[in-house]
């Protein structure tokens, strides 16, 4: 599970499904989760739009709109579509009328579908969609989700930082390259004090809590000072992953020293500086979803290729 709730979505009538997609998004939002959709207006796009996705899970959920208009009906595009994901949720929909819609999925032998009207539609997706995330929404599992997303965030700083390097002249490159060496070698130097230090204590664990050279920290301080030198463009992108630096990181740091317990019959995550709970979890993703939004807008801001 990601932080985005991918959807494929078959209706011929975009403007419906921009309105359906914004109720849902709403109510997804507040559980930290981000939705992206897939739109598809015809039976002819289907193989199109989820060619890419078939094997490596990139959907979550597929929604059929019985009604497309002329050409094909839903009954075809609705059997086309449980033939690519076999194993997916669908839900079928249409104007007014659920028991025509049961009776076309019994009489074409298809199975794990889920029914709606247009009247509904938001309601009973999102009610889908929260029994789909129930089934992979404990908390340790939410670990591994928040450290994903951080993780694609470190990504997006060291390629933002590489492309602020590409864009100065050949002084400026040599410059910023002699800063990096230089508070590489000095961290060289305390790291071998600190390493003589836990080793003279003859503790594996003194030796353990050190840590690597140049870490994603280290690389989201450089990018910070690169944007801190530039016009004001980049204030409002600068301040934003100043906090992240300040609250954010610190947050996920804490998840990499916990252990999962059971207290009072519910599975926590505890560590030295208490335990994490699923409010905090889904304040977390929500952050990161706006932080890894503001990330990529720098990304964007100067030029940076993501993929």
């Amino acid at each position: 599970m990601r932080l985005d709730f991918k959807a494929l979505w078959i209706d011929d009538q975009p403007k419906h499904v921009r309105s359906f997609r914004e109720g849902i998004q709403r109510r997804l939002s507040g559980l930290g989760f981000e939705l992206e959709v897939m739109e598809v207006s015809s039976l002819d796009k289907v193989d199109e739009a989820i060619g890419p996705h078939v094997h490596n899970d990139g959907v979550d959920l597929v929604l059929v709109d019985y009604d497309l208009g002329s050409g094909s009906g839903g009954e075809e595009a609705l059997a086309k579509v449980r033939k690519q994901f076999p194993y997916k949720d669908l839900i079928f929909y249409s104007a007014d009328d659920r028991e025509k819609l049961r009776k076309i999925a019994y009489d074409g032998g298809l199975d794990g579908l889920y029914f709606s009207t247009r009247l509904s539609l938001v309601d009973d997706t999102v009610s889908v969609i929260q029994k789909m995330l129930h089934k992979v929404m404990d908390i340790d599992h939410m670990r591994g989700v928040v450290m994903s997303a951080t993780s694609d965030i470190d990504f997006i700083v060291e390629r933002s930082l590489l492309a602020t390097y590409d864009r100065l002249d050949v002084k400026e490159k040599a410059e910023f390259r002699a800063e990096v060496v230089a508070s590489i070698r000095s961290k060289l130097e305390k790291w071998a004090k600190e390493l003589d230090k836990a080793e003279k204590k003859g503790s594996l664990e003194a030796i353990f809590k050190l840590r690597h050279l140049c870490s994603a920290a280290d690389r989201l301080e450089l990018l910070l000072e690169s944007l801190s030198k530039w016009t004001s463009d980049g204030s409002t992108y600068l301040d934003k992953a100043k906090i992240y630096r300040d609250d954010v990181v610190p947050r996920r740091n804490k998840l990499a020293h916990v252990t999962l317990r059971e207290v009072d019959g519910r599975r926590v995550l505890d560590g030295p500086e208490g335990p994490v709970s699923e409010d905090d979890m889904t304040k977390l993703r929500k952050d990161l979803i706006e932080h890894r939004q503001n990330f990529t807008s720098i990304a964007v801001l100067i030029d940076v290729k993501l993929d």
